[in-house]
């Protein structure tokens, strides 16, 4: 994996396309800082690289969901029962 400046995205394209191929996958760098991968895809191959960064992405997010449901305070059944008493009254 090779670390490239976005300035030679503009500046030197042959240069990113030619690494690209060799390296498989770039992260582009500004202010020396990640920014953004770019990664090798096909006409043939187009929708299902679109479909597993998707599916990666949504993974995350669920893993994040699951990480701040575990901090939260679990609620007891005789809360939930109270609450629905409670409704009910109404």
């Amino acid at each position: 994996m090779k670390m490239m400046a976005s300035r030679q995205l503009a500046a030197a394209p042959g240069k990113v396309w030619k690494s690209l191929a060799q390296e498989g996958v770039l992260v582009v760098t500004k202010d020396g800082r990640p920014r953004g991968i770019i990664t090798p895809t096909s006409d043939q191959t187009l929708l299902e690289d679109i479909q597993d960064l998707v599916f990666v992405r949504a993974r995350r997010a669920v893993s994040a969901i699951r990480l701040a449901a575990g901090r939260r305070p679990v609620v007891t059944e005789v809360e939930v029962e109270k609450e629905i008493a409670a409704v009910r009254r109404r």
